[in-house]
């Protein structure tokens, strides 16, 4: 039986004083390069460290000492995922990302505050790092748990190289293997209709409660996080949905719930991302071995604070 005792803290996006100050609520203290707890306890960072904020690399030099030196683990999110495959040619010699506008604006934090030369280096680091952890009692995801995903990815091994070419062809299975790991899956509304996300974008894609059994459900019903502006209208292209509700605890990011206080989504399964990246707060759990979450043991840092 596993009886480490875990903080997990969701999405970062580059606020290195928000985290800092996270760090600190949760009893880390800074003891050379790194952060480690007096008690012997973990943090498990469930990724998207990079874009978006002020200070990127002061975030990845965080979380590296505390993976390095033992005090932390760490997954990949979509932004890590995106930030390789921007980085790295395919057999064609392109961009695996393809270096449009759109998604280089996505990325654009991270290269005004890191240089060619040491994005390469954060990559190799990063691409050492798992897509999931399923420590027992407990498993850490960026977007949405697989079971037959998480298998493939740990046994495919480090997403670098051929391994990351072979996950990174759209239109592909491997493609979507790892899309449902780090982005979750999405259906589609019908032809016309959109929605308007947290950002401002309009879409077509609903990101979906894949917890759930979603046929015969509306996009409303179905979508995630539930917002007023997803229409109540059919969906188009509705995954089959694995997960058992026996499943132990799994906390998951990448979702920005804009919610005042967190909570969970059931009593197994908590989302940790409240939109740090998008002027939101930070997010964290005290785990400490139960089966079922506790309502007061999440954790917030506002955006800002220091």
């Amino acid at each position: 039986m596993n009886t480490q005792a875990y903080d997990l803290i969701g999405d970062i996006h580059g606020h290195a004083d928000e985290l800092h100050a996270m760090l600190a609520k949760l009893g880390y203290e800074k003891t050379g390069c790194t952060h480690a707890h007096p008690a012997g306890r973990k943090v498990v960072f469930l990724g998207d460290y990079v874009d978006r904020g002020p200070k990127i690399r002061e975030v990845l030099e965080t979380v590296r000492a505390m993976v390095d030196g033992g005090n932390a683990l760490a997954i990949l999110g979509n932004h890590e995922v995106n930030a390789m495959r921007y980085h790295t040619p395919g057999p064609d010699g392109l961009p695996l990302r393809p270096h449009e506008d759109t998604k280089t604006a996505q990325h654009q934090a991270t290269l005004n505050q890191i240089d060619t030369a040491g994005i390469r280096q954060w990559i190799d680091w990063l691409a050492k790092l798992p897509l999931t952890l399923d420590l027992g009692p407990l498993r850490a995801v960026h977007a949405a748990w697989s079971d037959r995903a998480a298998s493939e990815l740990a046994q495919a091994g480090p997403l670098e190289g051929h391994t990351l070419i072979k996950y990174s062809m759209p239109c592909t299975r491997g493609y979507d293997t790892i899309s449902w790991l780090v982005n979750g899956p999405e259906a589609k509304l019908p032809r016309g209709i959109k929605h308007r996300t947290a950002d401002g974008t309009l879409r077509r894609d609903v990101r979906l409660k894949w917890w759930k059994n979603l046929r015969g459900l509306t996009a409303r019903e179905a979508g995630f996080p539930e917002t007023a502006d997803i229409p109540d209208a059919p969906l188009t292209g509705v995954p089959e949905i694995d997960y058992p509700a026996e499943a132990p605890i799994t906390f998951f990011g990448h979702y920005a719930v804009e919610e005042d206080r967190p909570a969970p989504v059931t009593p197994r399964l908590a989302c940790l991302d409240y939109g740090l990246g998008k002027g939101g707060f930070l997010c964290a759990y005290r785990w400490d071995g139960e089966t079922e979450l506790d309502p007061h043991k999440f954790e917030t840092i506002k955006q800002g604070a220091k």
